[in-house]
């Protein structure tokens, strides 16, 4: 990739999309945009990654749009666009059948945050800030961040964080539930997120799909139809090899081993890394 976005995918599944324009806070163009977006096609398409690593390079996660840019484009089409682009992409990445981790690994602002909002799971580096910053810039947020920051901190925190764009820092932002862990002074996040997909490659990947399927189904269908689809998903699974393996494991009193019978992805599995490269 390029336009200020990298994408990784190592030999175990494991991708990576990094925003790398750190002399601009990691904002995005318009460019910058198409390419975030190419890279999730490009996931969906193959199919292949089993955990998706979204992060930024330098002191900053994500800072939003580029106001440089944008600023030369008060038209209406212009605002059209930046919605319509970011939270088609955003809204995708909870379509993906693998497990998305935010590593924040500075700075999260504006559609910064609404990224953040958009990932299954949330790590950020201890230094790590967190603004909604929005209605500083005379507007809301518009790639689809009020919803689910509702869903994730409910509307009570949501509503004093959108209204006031103040600051936060990770230690807050894990106890509203925004992010879930939180690295050690010095550790690097995409460090901590390479050793969390670690943790999520031993498990089945058939049923975190489920898994993540059904989760972000509750949060708009009715209780009897999320009871329906847990049935039809729980159902699916139980003659698995995935399943058999765990009582097969469980009554020899040994560790299962899952995603074998042509569960993983083609290729050699090589011992997965703390850094991808292209």
């Amino acid at each position: 990739m390029s336009n200020g976005i990298e994408f990784y995918e190592n030999d175990d599944g494991v991708a990576l999309i990094r925003v790398n324009r750190p002399a601009a806070r990691n904002a995005l163009t318009w460019a910058a945009q198409d390419a975030f977006a190419d890279a999730v096609n490009v996931i969906e398409q193959n199919r292949s990654a089993r955990v998706l690593i979204i992060t930024g390079t330098g002191p900053a996660f994500v800072s939003g749009g580029d106001l440089k840019e944008l600023s030369r484009h008060p038209e209406r089409d212009a605002g059209e666009r930046l919605n319509r682009v970011m939270s088609e992409v955003l809204g995708r990445l909870a379509g993906l059948p693998c497990p998305v981790i935010a590593a924040v690994n500075g700075d999260a602002v504006g559609g910064g945050c609404e990224i953040v909002t958009a990932c299954d799971l949330r790590l950020a580096a201890h230094e790590a800030r967190f603004a909604f910053r929005q209605v500083h810039n005379g507007l809301t947020t518009g790639w689809g961040g009020t919803s689910r920051l509702v869903a994730l901190i409910g509307r009570s925190r949501a509503m004093e964080l959108l209204l006031t764009g103040r600051t936060i820092d990770a230690a807050e932002a894990q106890s509203m539930g925004l992010i879930h862990r939180v690295a050690a002074p010095g550790v690097d996040a995409l460090d901590e997120a390479f050793v969390w997909a670690r943790e999520l490659l031993l498990l089945p990947q058939h049923a975190l799909a489920a898994t993540k399927m059904l989760v972000h189904a509750a949060a708009d269908r009715s209780s009897s139809d999320i009871d329906r689809l847990e049935a039809q998903l729980f159902i699916d699974l139980w003659p698995s090899a995935d399943h058999i393996e765990a009582m097969e494991a469980f009554a020899a009193k040994r560790s299962p081993v899952f995603n074998r019978d042509g569960n993983k992805p083609d290729g050699p599995q090589a011992p997965l890394s703390t850094r991808l490269t292209p």
